[in-house]
C-alpha cells in the first residue's frame, strides 16, 4: 500500500512538471537599442503569455506564474503598450474652458514607439519556436 501511494505521489509530482520552458531575452530596435516600456506578448494555438518590459528592454516570460516559461512549440510574437506621452501642455494652444469657466482636462495622448506590424497579432512578421538556445530570445523590432 505505501510503495502505491509513493508511486502515485511521484506520478502526480512529475504530471506537474517540466512542461514550461524558461524563456528571457531582450526587447531592441533595428539599431540594438533597447526598447524599455510595454509588453511581449507569445500567442500560439495553445493561448496567449505576456511578459512586462524591464528598464533595460529585457522580460521574463511566464503562462500560470509571472516568470515560469512557456510550453514548447511555435509562437507568434509582439509587443504592446510601447507608447510614450505625448506634450499636450496649454501651451500648444488656448485652453478649452467648461461652463462653469474651470479648465477642461484632456486625457493624455500616446505617441506609438513601434512600427505597426510589430504591436499586433494579425500582423506580426515575429516568431519563436520554443524551446530556443540558452532559452534566450531577443524581439528585433523596427521603430516608427
Amino acid at each position: 500500500m505505501k510503495l502505491k501511494l509513493t508511486a502515485l505521489l511521484i506520478l502526480l509530482f512529475c504530471v506537474g512538471c517540466g512542461k514550461n520552458v524558461p524563456l528571457r531575452g531582450k526587447v531592441l530596435d533595428q539599431d540594438g537599442n533597447p526598447i524599455t516600456i510595454g509588453v511581449v506578448n507569445f500567442v500560439s494555438e495553445k493561448g496567449l503569455s505576456r511578459a512586462k518590459i524591464q528598464s533595460d528592454g529585457s522580460y521574463k516570460v511566464g503562462t500560470l506564474k509571472a516568470t515560469d516559461g512557456l510550453p514548447p512549440g511555435t509562437y507568434k510574437v509582439y509587443v504592446s503598450g510601447a507608447e510614450v506621452p505625448i506634450d499636450s501642455s496649454p501651451s500648444q494652444g488656448p485652453q478649452q474652458l467648461d461652463s462653469m469657466g474651470q479648465p477642461i482636462k484632456r486625457p493624455p495622448a500616446f505617441r506609438r514607439l513601434l512600427a505597426t506590424p510589430y504591436t499586433t497579432e494579425a500582423n506580426t512578421p515575429l516568431t519563436c519556436e520554443v524551446p530556443v538556445k540558452g532559452n534566450w530570445y531577443d524581439v528585433i523590432v523596427e521603430k516608427r
